[in-house]
């Protein structure tokens, strides 16, 4: 039953007859006026939730959510005419959409241990993003950097100007030249579905990037942490 729930919900949302921020019926009213068990609802509720398609918000209800799904390509997003024309690599995501991001930086700490063998530093510059869309967060994403690199090209505070980082590290000739990115998918960990308002059982993508310089020595490692079901990864090949 709870299935056939959720796709009647599924529809409208789709459909656009619940709008983004709209609520929908709460526990109390679908259990008094459909006759249906509090763990139905709460079942059909939580498949929305898993397909990104609904959010809790505590003391308040279910609200829909936006049903379009962000295409993150790499290579696109990437591209050096991105950062070098001042656009942050983020903003190829979004087509025009409006996000919001917090920003946490520690100019200068101990490198956890995988790190420190990846960047060969002990001391790093860690950057901690946590990316939001249709208010709910999307993705974090930590970024880390040598800590004396991240001084020389003033990246050790949270704005970093236009094209961000890439631009700054290119501006003292360590041009990010190649990158690397290493993908898996796995069911997330409590603290990320605390994070990222997800559903219990939830699925997470989580990827590493590396970036290195025309001379492949590592600047970056950056590991990212999306929210599963509102992404659609995208790749361009040349045959």
């Amino acid at each position: 039953m709870y299935k056939e729930l959720a796709a009647e919900f599924r529809a409208q949302i789709q459909s656009g007859a619940l709008a983004p921020g709209d609520a929908l019926p709460s526990e109390a009213a679908l259990m008094e006026e459909r006759g249906l068990a509090r763990s139905t609802v709460r079942q059909a509720y939580d498949l929305l939730k898993a397909e990104g398609l609904a959010t809790a918000k505590q003391g308040k209800g279910v609200f829909a959510l936006n049903p379009k799904k962000v295409i993150r390509n790499a290579q696109k997003r990437l591209s050096r005419e991105v950062w070098e024309s001042g656009r942050s690599i983020w903003s190829v995501d979004l087509e025009g959409r409006d996000p919001s991001v917090e920003v946490e930086v520690d100019a200068e700490i101990e490198a956890p241990e995988y790190i420190a063998g990846v960047l060969d530093a002990r001391r790093v510059c860690r950057r901690r993003r946590v990316f939001s869309l249709d208010d709910r967060t999307l993705q974090v994403a930590t970024s880390y950097l040598d800590a004396g690199l991240a001084a020389s090209a003033g990246i050790g505070q949270v704005d970093t100007g236009p094209g961000g980082m890439y631009a700054r590290l290119a501006d003292i000739g360590r041009a990010p030249a190649a990158a690397k990115e290493r993908i898996r998918s796995r069911v997330a960990m409590p603290d990320e579905v605390d994070v990222l308002e997800l559903g219990a059982g939830s699925c997470v993508i989580v990827i590493e990037r590396t970036v290195t310089d025309a001379e492949g020595r590592i600047l970056e490692v950056n590991e990212m942490t999306l929210d599963a079901a509102r992404y659609i990864l995208e790749y361009d090949f040349s045959l």
